[in-house]
This record gives C-alpha cells, sequence and structure tokens, in this order.
C-alpha cells in the first residue's frame, strides 16, 4: 500500500473548484447573451431610424414639387394638430386636378385626383404616429410632424417641411 504524501499530484477537481469555475463562465454567458441582445435592439431601432429619414426624405420631395406646381394652396386648421381621419391637412390646386394630404393612424396619405376623375394614392408611412399640423402664409407652405418619446432610449423625431408658393403662380390665381 502506498500513501501520498503531503505535496503528491492530484487527479481531480474537487467541487469547490468545479462551482466556481461553473459560476464564472455561467456570469461571463450572461454578459454576452445581454450585450449581444442591447446590440440587436440598437440595429432594430437604428434602421427605424433611418426608414423614418427615408419616408421623410421622400415626402418633402413630393411636397416641395407638388407645392412648387400650385395654382392655389389651402390649409384646413392651420397651425393645429391633426387628428387622423379628419378633413386634409393641405388641399393644393395643380393645373391638373387637385392634391390633398390625409392624416391616417401612423402614415400620411397624398391623394391626387386628376382632371379626367382618377385618384392616385401614396402613403408614406412612419414607425410611429406622428402628430401633425400645416400652415399658409400667402407664400411659404409648411408642413410639420412631430413624435414625442416618452421613453428616454427611443429619439423624439420631427420633420419640418416648408415650400414656397411659385410667385408667378401666386399672382396668376393666388390663394384663398
Amino acid at each position: 500500500m502506498t500513501r501520498r504524501g503531503h505535496g503528491a499530484c492530484r487527479r481531480g477537481a474537487s467541487l469547490f473548484e468545479l462551482m466556481a469555475a461553473m459560476t464564472a463562465a455561467s456570469v461571463v454567458m450572461a454578459t454576452s447573451v445581454g450585450l449581444v441582445h442591447r446590440s440587436f435592439t440598437f440595429e432594430s431601432r437604428s434602421r427605424q431610424v433611418l426608414a423614418d429619414e427615408r419616408t421623410a426624405a421622400r415626402l418633402a420631395r413630393q411636397f416641395r414639387s407638388d407645392v412648387h406646381q400650385a395654382r392655389c394652396v389651402r390649409c384646413d386648421g392651420a397651425g393645429e394638430p391633426s387628428q387622423h381621419g379628419s378633413e386634409p391637412l393641405v388641399v393644393i390646386e395643380v393645373p391638373d386636378g387637385h392634391i390633398s394630404y390625409h392624416l391616417m393612424e401612423t402614415s400620411l396619405t397624398r391623394l391626387m385626383s386628376d382632371a379626367a376623375g382618377g385618384t392616385h394614392r401614396e402613403s408614406y408611412r412612419f414607425s410611429r404616429p406622428f402628430s401633425w399640423t400645416a400652415s399658409y402664409d400667402g407664400t411659404l407652405v409648411s408642413l410639420q410632424g412631430r413624435i414625442e418619446s416618452h421613453s428616454p432610449r427611443r429619439p423624439r423625431l420631427a420633420v419640418d417641411l416648408v415650400a414656397a408658393v411659385s410667385a408667378a403662380r401666386a399672382a396668376e390665381g393666388g390663394s384663398p
């Protein structure tokens, strides 16, 4: 029978050492899973913000184009936030008919009625509901949208579209 001495080599690990190693590994895994989750959440929100910016840029180009060819512009409820399903925010008389911008739940919809009686619809959808206001001062047409954020992690968003009615067009037909 051989006896091991005090400094002899051991072959296994004690239960305490295994528990310490497992605890350290689980802390590292939990931290890494949390970081991966945060990076995916941040990436998803960034994608939504970029989509909102692209939609706002598309809306701005179309709105300015519509206002520049306007014969007459009318803003119903100017300066007051509009509720979805209500009257149009802006009505623009163009040579071929008229264009109106309506507020829907999470989108702003452009309706174009041509002289032949056809109606064309284009929707500008945002990731969250906007509060929109419209105003017209005789030369400049302004369409402003705001999202107030109640969460510190989601930013406030604002869209301010301003377009000038052509001076020649305003002299021709004027605006009410």
